[in-house]
Protein backbone atom coordinates (compact mmCIF):
# COMPACT_ATOMS: atom_id res chain seq x y z
CA UNK A 1 0.00 0.00 0.00
CA UNK A 2 1.48 3.32 -1.06
CA UNK A 3 1.48 6.51 1.00
CA UNK A 4 -1.58 8.03 -0.71
CA UNK A 5 -3.62 4.87 -0.08
CA UNK A 6 -2.55 4.84 3.57
CA UNK A 7 -3.67 8.44 3.96
CA UNK A 8 -6.99 7.69 2.26
CA UNK A 9 -7.52 4.65 4.49
CA UNK A 10 -6.77 6.69 7.59
CA UNK A 11 -9.41 9.24 6.57
CA UNK A 12 -11.98 6.54 5.84
CA UNK A 13 -11.22 4.82 9.14
CA UNK A 14 -11.67 8.05 11.10
CA UNK A 15 -14.96 8.72 9.31
CA UNK A 16 -16.29 5.24 10.11
CA UNK A 17 -15.15 5.50 13.73
CA UNK A 18 -16.91 8.83 14.25
CA UNK A 19 -20.08 7.52 12.61
CA UNK A 20 -20.07 4.42 14.82
CA UNK A 21 -19.66 6.56 17.94
CA UNK A 22 -22.59 8.75 16.87
CA UNK A 23 -24.74 5.65 16.31
CA UNK A 24 -23.94 4.23 19.74
CA UNK A 25 -24.55 7.56 21.49
CA UNK A 26 -27.84 8.22 19.68
CA UNK A 27 -29.24 4.80 20.52
CA UNK A 28 -28.04 4.94 24.13
CA UNK A 29 -29.37 8.46 24.74
CA UNK A 30 -32.60 7.70 22.89
CA UNK A 31 -33.36 4.64 24.99
CA UNK A 32 -32.43 6.45 28.21
CA UNK A 33 -34.65 9.41 27.38
CA UNK A 34 -37.55 7.14 26.42
CA UNK A 35 -37.37 5.22 29.69
CA UNK A 36 -36.72 8.26 31.87
CA UNK A 37 -38.76 11.11 30.40
CA UNK A 38 -41.33 9.65 27.97
CA UNK A 39 -43.85 8.53 30.61
CA UNK A 40 -44.05 12.03 32.05
CA UNK A 41 -43.98 14.26 28.96
CA UNK A 42 -44.51 14.23 25.22
CA UNK A 43 -41.31 16.23 24.71
CA UNK A 44 -39.28 13.32 26.11
CA UNK A 45 -41.08 10.94 23.80
CA UNK A 46 -40.38 13.14 20.78
CA UNK A 47 -36.70 13.60 21.61
CA UNK A 48 -36.24 9.88 22.30
CA UNK A 49 -37.86 8.85 19.02
CA UNK A 50 -35.86 11.50 17.15
CA UNK A 51 -32.57 10.19 18.56
CA UNK A 52 -33.49 6.61 17.66
CA UNK A 53 -34.37 7.73 14.12
CA UNK A 54 -31.05 9.58 13.77
CA UNK A 55 -29.25 6.45 14.98
CA UNK A 56 -31.10 4.33 12.42
CA UNK A 57 -30.26 6.71 9.56
CA UNK A 58 -26.61 6.78 10.58
CA UNK A 59 -26.64 2.96 10.81
CA UNK A 60 -27.77 2.64 7.21
CA UNK A 61 -25.20 5.20 6.08
CA UNK A 62 -22.47 3.51 8.14
CA UNK A 63 -23.20 0.14 6.60
CA UNK A 64 -22.93 1.60 3.09
CA UNK A 65 -19.63 3.37 3.86
CA UNK A 66 -18.26 0.27 5.60
CA UNK A 67 -18.84 -2.02 2.61
CA UNK A 68 -17.46 0.57 0.19
CA UNK A 69 -14.32 0.91 2.31
CA UNK A 70 -14.00 -2.87 2.59
CA UNK A 71 -14.17 -3.28 -1.19
CA UNK A 72 -11.71 -0.41 -1.69
CA UNK A 73 -9.30 -1.95 0.81
CA UNK A 74 -9.36 -5.35 -0.90
CA UNK A 75 -8.59 -3.69 -4.24
CA UNK A 76 -5.39 -2.15 -2.88
CA UNK A 77 -2.17 -3.99 -3.73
Amino acid sequence: MDEAAKKAFKGRFVMLTVMLNIIILCFAMGVFILFRFAPSSTLGLGIGIFLLAVGAVFSVSFRKWYYQTKVWLHEQP
